[in-house]
């Protein structure tokens, strides 16, 4: 019996350790889980994820002391031209593969490193964005309920056949519609241009209404370069295309007879829409990433520097002025086509020497109505000076529409990069530095008349057109 009595003892102890030890692990997990809680947590956005990854199927390597080294570049662009070239080849595959959205937007990198970066940095975020839509979709009809159901089988279509992109938030949805155009525009340009280089995106600025620009050509070394700003109402998922379509053009009208040209479809600034044109809030906001960006490809090319041309249409005018008139833009010539005003420059004197000196050029169609909108012709002075005005001082070229209207109309507006048309072929001279080939305009010039007072006048509205 005693044998008995021993065994049961031993049981009993054995049982109560069993007890003790689970009880001990549950409050270490309980204490886990209050320690997760009270930490405040960080939102992912929908490309980040395993960073090191990458790097390490590259190199072998850990990443995590390049992804630092990225944190301690130099601001300066072109003290971050020479950091770059102090990595190893092995250190910049690792940074482009740890970081790809930061290496993409260091203003001063080559646009050939820029372009890999923010390349890997669409691919990635095109597919993550895709899996979240289907993964989004799939969790909505599986937490569907009966009546939902019956409700969603008895509407106009159904939730089953909806696109997974539509479960989404409307700022993912936003920029996965961004990437989506982006990667359209650049393999558009590819086989239009012969080659195309991704200088700058960024999916989610401004709440997903994106930021881009497309090469077209090879701005490591392109003898002449062009950037081309757009105007109000446009934005990367639904303006790249038209934006790329004027690089395009002109790449194409520069020809190669004065040397390698690159033209920048540059949707790099958030543009108002008609509801608040009539500020230069974003103009000014848009003027200093483009002086920027500029400043960025000057930093690149270091020592063999290329002839640079940023043209400005329609608002996009307005942000370039300013650009040029307060923020230091590096530019050989600043053209100004389809142009509301010039901002804050009052006249072509407002800008540094090398544009001032008879760099700024003016195309304005004489039907275009927005050409009209400025301080001259319309009360409160909105958006600054006419620049084809004589005033002004800017070079006006000729820029008439081959089957322009009778009266001012808004489609005019549109045409300045039009095959084949007079503004395309001066923009082009002005491009590539044929200042001689561009066919000059006269002025506008303000007239009193008694009768119907102060107004300006167009020359080129009776000009005869071919």
């Amino acid at each position: 019996m005693a044998g008995i009595a021993s065994i049961q003892r031993n049981a009993a102890e054995a049982a109560r350790r069993r007890i003790e030890a689970a009880r001990v692990v549950t409050e270490k997990a309980v204490d886990k889980v209050k320690d997760v809680a009270q930490k405040p947590l960080r939102t992912l956005t929908a490309f980040e994820g395993p960073k090191k990854v990458g790097g390490e199927k590259l190199t072998g390597e850990k990443t995590q002391a390049v992804s630092g080294a990225l944190d301690g570049a130099p601001s300066d662009p072109k003290a971050r031209a020479g950091w770059w070239k102090g990595l190893s080849p092995t250190e910049q595959m690792q940074a482009i593969s740890a970081d790809p959205k930061k290496v993409g937007s260091m203003d001063g990198l080559p646009a050939s490193v820029r372009d890999s970066a923010n390349r890997v940095q669409l691919k990635n975020e095109i597919t993550q964005l895709n899996a979240e839509a289907k993964q989004a979709k799939a969790d909505y009809l599986a937490n569907m309920s009966l009546g939902d159901k019956l409700r969603d089988a008895l509407r106009p279509g159904s939730a089953k056949n909806d696109p997974p992109e539509k479960f989404l938030s409307q700022e993912k949805q936003h920029q996965l519609e961004n990437a989506n155009a982006v990667q359209k525009q650049l393999e558009r340009t590819a086989k239009e241009a012969g080659s195309a280089q991704l200088l700058v995106y960024d999916s989610s600025f401004v709440k997903g209404e994106g930021r881009a620009a497309i090469v077209a050509g090879n701005l490591d070394t392109a003898r002449h370069v062009s950037v081309s700003v757009p105007g109000l109402n446009s934005d990367v998922r639904g303006y790249m295309d038209n934006i790329t379509s004027d690089a395009l053009r002109l790449h194409k009208a520069a020809g190669t007879q004065r040397g390698e040209v690159a033209t920048v479809a540059w949707m790099g600034y958030d543009a108002p829409g008609f509801q608040n044109v009539a500020s230069d809030n974003a103009a000014e906001n848009g003027a200093k990433l483009l002086a920027s960006d500029v400043a960025g490809i000057r930093a690149s090319r270091e020592g063999n520097q290329p002839h640079v041309t940023v043209i400005g249409h329609s608002y996009g005018s307005t942000t370039a002025s300013i650009a040029a008139d307060k923020n230091n833009l590096q530019a050989d010539d600043l053209v100004l086509i389809g142009s509301p005003g010039a901002g804050s420059a009052k006249s072509v004197k407002d800008y540094e020497p090398q544009l001032a000196n008879g760099h700024v050029w003016s195309g304005s169609a004489s039907r275009d109505v927005v050409s009209w909108l400025n301080g001259s012709n319309l009360p409160g002075d909105p958006l600054g000076q006419d620049p084809s005005e004589d005033k002004f001082g800017a070079k006006r070229f000729t820029a008439e529409a081959a089957d322009r209207g009778d009266k001012s109309n808004m489609g005019d507006h549109s045409k300045y990069y039009k095959e084949g048309s007079e503004s395309l072929a001066n923009l082009a001279d002005i491009v590539t530095g044929n200042y001689g080939g561009v066919d000059r305009a006269e002025h506008r010039y303000g007239k009193h008349d008694w009768f119907k007072g102060n107004r300006v006048i167009d020359p080129e509205g009776n000009r005869a057109v071919s």
